[in-house]
């Protein structure tokens, strides 16, 4: 399935509801919206059936604001799916403002939550007019973390953005503090009830209806100004000479509605219209052919054009006639009636929606009703079937919620099932409750004698995914290796092409990646690309971006000759943005270090061209132009860089806190860059912290590399070489080079200082020493001297390698797997290392190098 195909936004919940020409305009309501036009947040909160969508639809198409709205519906409790619809609503606001589209609201990017809350910011930011966001039904979400978002972007966004909630009850959220602001205008039940005089307008001027004065009056009374309750008293005296009787027999109370509804208004209708409205009163959205499909009507879109010209309770959503919906209230009273009087009925009519949605590639529409349907089989079909792609979506809560449906026992025989759950923690790091649903469908595969290559495939291939995230080389290795003799030789959820560095510029820095133990990626990834050589999985481009950027950091160009074209072709097969983005990156900082300005640049110019030609999540947009601003720092491009930091200046400290790393990481070299040496100390320490919590070794060292160029601004040069040392300390055992190459001279001499002050261990003074041999040809004029015994400095880079192999007690054909080296390479080294030591044996090699490192 292609992903442009899989779960689109639903257009017809985008679009304003449209009332019929002769529906009563209530003015002073769209007055009282109005005046409320300056607040962040206008809630319109009133039960079900007081005009609520009715009249901020009015308000609406009256007002001539730029506007976008989202018709909500339970199934937008998943935080990925909720942000997303919110964009395209700002998308069609930005329409009413005479903007072009942003790329990055593209319907079918896929980001996390966080970054989509981030991108939303930046582009509300850059907003000049007034504009609203109305997001009806919003009672029915219900997840937390869409409130704690909404609530944060009212508080912090720019003030031209104005939300206005259409809900039944109160949003959970601080609406005192708002009210404090005078941020916050609210319209209820009094404001919304019918008056007397619009009473006798509606009955007289747009509905035709003879009332007295006194009839009115009383109506008015009875319904207490419910506006459902006047429109049904209305449908229900539509035809009859006997007005005043039904009013005397009407009670507005809802309470009763349900029966009222029952005898006074479907009982009128023929039995064909009365078994269409119930039948399909189980849809949130009609149109003609789904309405066909449930009820076996071929006549519906011919129905549904009556019911709209006829009845006030049947809505259009669009201009053409081709959806409705039905007035909520209205609905549920159906759907109320069915389940009393035809429940036999729902199974089978929420099953005939499943397969009109899945046939018409409404994914999320056809599970659900599925659900409904108690169609459990169906449910785990498309589920199995789906689970890549929401993963890769990032509709991680909506999996955890149908999740939550099936109990064991249903698990127990559906390993395919707990494959996809597993998958879903797994991407969550949620490893415990992942291993397990891999016991569950373990068992399953071994009880059950049908065929389950695939599931046992998956499970080798999750296991491996699994110890690689806790760091357990070896037995990731293990299972990896056993996945590939088994048949089909690949994953579903990696050939997807779910991005695995959770939205990490550079994946060493990333859990597959094993969070930059560079001495682990050494170990794991040369045997994982061995193993999957001719797999044909999606892996194999994390694989060679891996190597890609641990040969960078290694200082070793030769072998970028390959990883990096490689890389660069595997990640255009899956178009993983994840491998994409990254490769090009590390593609530019190659060329950067070879000073090749030109070619460099070019590199930032192919990604931009593909992230845009293709849709990029926004996120791995945002970490191409974050990237750029690095290299304008370095080409001294004031201008450039402080047009990039000013959104971050208005900014509330809250807000910036949730920006990915390797942005904050950014604005603090922007910070130093500008000399504002205190905010780049406060936020490099936060940093610090974060990354020492998640164990993430590279942004430890770049933090604190960044914190002594800090210090040494402020002239704290004790801090600054503190900083330093603890950088070394944590780079030391896993040889990092080009992270202290790239700070560039300052950061060199602070090396050097650090390397003749000995404040460090043996092992640590023998790693400054290799590093500063780097330095002194990376800065040929920096005044630079590294005492190294004679006999030593004979050696060349990958000799001196070779001998420090040995200095820890490795054989040949350990140092050859170490350093991806033929056997026979590896013995003409040692033979060349013991002729310029002149030497004979190992031990003899041992001994002259701890002499060399007692000489430093």
């Amino acid at each position: 399935m292609d992903l442009l195909t899989y779960s689109p936004l639903i257009a017809t919940k985008l679009h304003v509801p449209k009332y019929g020409s002769d529906l009563l305009l209530r003015h002073q309501i769209l007055k009282e919206i109005d005046d409320a036009g300056a607040a962040r947040l206008i809630l319109v909160c009133a039960p079900a059936g007081f005009g609520k969508t009715t009249a901020v639809s009015q308000w609406t198409q009256n007002s001539g604001k730029p506007t976008g709205w989202i018709s909500l519906d339970e199934s937008d409790n998943d935080p990925v799916r909720f942000w997303r619809y919110f964009a395209r609503a700002i998308d069609m606001a930005q329409e009413g403002l005479g903007k072009e589209s942003s790329s990055v609201l593209h319907p079918q990017y896929t980001a996390s939550a966080e970054q989509l809350m981030s991108v939303l910011l930046e582009e509300i930011a850059g907003f000049e007019r007034d504009f609203y966001l109305v997001l009806d039904d919003y009672h029915l979400i219900k997840e937390p973390s869409i409130h704690e978002g909404l609530q944060t972007l009212i508080q912090h966004a720019s003030f031209y953005m104005h939300v206005v909630l259409i809900t039944r009850e109160e949003p959970p959220f601080a609406l005192h503090r708002l009210r404090v602001r005078k941020q916050l205008k609210q319209l209820g039940s009094d404001t919304l009830r019918f008056n007397e005089e619009e009473c006798r307008r509606l009955f007289r001027e747009q509905l035709g209806l003879s009332l007295s004065e006194q009839a009115i009056g009383l109506l008015s009374k009875r319904t207490e100004g419910w506006v459902a309750g006047l429109q049904l008293a209305a449908l229900s005296m539509q035809g009859k000479p006997e007005a005043s009787k039904v009013i005397h027999q009407f009670s507005g109370n809802d309470k009763y509605v349900g029966e009222y509804l029952t005898e006074e208004v479907l009982k009128r209708l023929p039995d064909k219209v009365q078994m269409f409205l119930l039948k399909t009163s189980i849809l949130p959205r009609l149109t003609g052919d789904l309405c066909a499909a449930v009820t076996g009507e071929p006549d519906a879109h011919d129905i549904l054009r009556m019911l709209e010209r006829t009845n006030s309770f049947v809505i259009a959503l669009d201009g053409v006639n081709e959806w409705y919906r039905y007035h909520h209230l209205f609905a549920e009273l159906l759907l109320s009636h069915v389940r009393k009087t035809y429940n036999e009925l729902l199974p089978a009519l929420h099953i005939s929606a499943s397969c009109w949605f899945e046939s018409h590639g409404w994914i999320m529409e056809a599970t659900e009703h599925a659900f409904l349907g108690k169609d459990w089989n169906r449910a785990s079909r498309l589920i199995v079937a789906h689970a890549p792609w929401m993963l890769k979506q990032y509709e991680n809560i909506t999996l955890r919620r149908w999740m939550r449906y099936f109990d064991k026992s249903w698990l127990e025989s559906n390993p395919e099932l707990c494959i996809a759950f597993a998958w879903l923690h797994a991407v969550s790091n949620e490893i415990d409750q992942a291993e397990i649903l891999l016991q569950l469908a373990d068992e399953a595969t071994r009880i059950n004698h049908g065929s389950f290559d695939d599931c046992r495939v998956e499970i080798c291939v999750l296991r491996g995914y699994i110890e690689v995230m806790r760091g357990n080389v070896d037995l990731s290795l293990k299972y990896m290796e056993e996945s590939v003799h088994m048949k089909p030789k690949f994953s579903r959820y990696f050939i997807v092409g779910i991005e695995l560095n959770s939205d990490e510029p550079y994946v060493l820095r990333s859990r597959v990646a094993l969070s930059g133990y560079l001495s682990n990626v050494n170990d794991y990834y040369p045997k994982l690309r061995a193993i999957w050589k001719h797999s044909g999985l999606g892996i194999l481009a994390y694989g060679s971006i891996v190597l890609g950027e641990l040969y960078y950091e290694q200082n070793d160009f030769e072998q970028l000759k390959y990883f990096i074209p490689r890389a660069i072709q595997l990640g255009t097969i899956s178009l993983n943005f994840g491998v994409l983005v990254p490769v090009y990156l590390t593609l530019a900082r190659w060329r950067k270090a070879e000073h090749r300005s030109q070619e460099m640049w070019l590199a930032m110019e192919e990604i931009t061209s593909l992230c845009r030609q293709h849709d990029a999540p926004p996120h791995w947009m945002s970490f191409v132009e974050t990237f750029r601003v690095r290299l304008w720092i370095e080409e001294n491009r004031r201008e450039e860089i402080e047009k990039w930091a000013e959104p971050y200046t208005k900014m509330n400290v809250d807000i910036v806190a949730s920006r990915h790393e390797f942005e904050r990481m950014t604005l603090a070299r922007v910070y130093l860059y500008l000399k504002n040496d205190s905010a780049a100390i406060m936020l490099l320490t936060s940093l610090k912290h974060e990354a020492e919590i998640k164990d993430r070794l590279g942004s430890r060292i770049e933090a604190f590399l960044l914190l002594s160029q800090a210090y040494m601004i402020q002239k704290q040069h004790h801090e600054a070489m503190e900083c330093m040392r603890m950088a070394v300390t944590l780079a030391a055992p896993e040889g990092y080079v080009r992270t202290f190459l790239d700070e560039g001279p300052g950061v060199a001499k602070m090396l050097y200082s650090l390397y003749k002050s000995k404040n460090v261990s043996k092992q640590e003074m023998a790693y400054l020493s290799m590093l500063l041999k780097s330095v002194e040809k990376e800065f040929p004029t920096l005044d630079i001297q590294i005492r190294v015994s004679p006999s030593l400095e004979k050696l060349t880079e990958r000799e001196s390698e070779v001998l420090a192999l040995i200095g820890e007690g490795l054989s040949n054909s350990e140092i050859a797997d170490k350093l991806h080296l033929t056997l026979g390479t590896v013995k003409g080294h040692v033979h060349q290392i013991f002729s310029k030591l002149q030497v004979k044996n190992r031990a003899q090699a041992i001994v002259r190098l701890r002499e060399s490192e007692i000489d430093h």
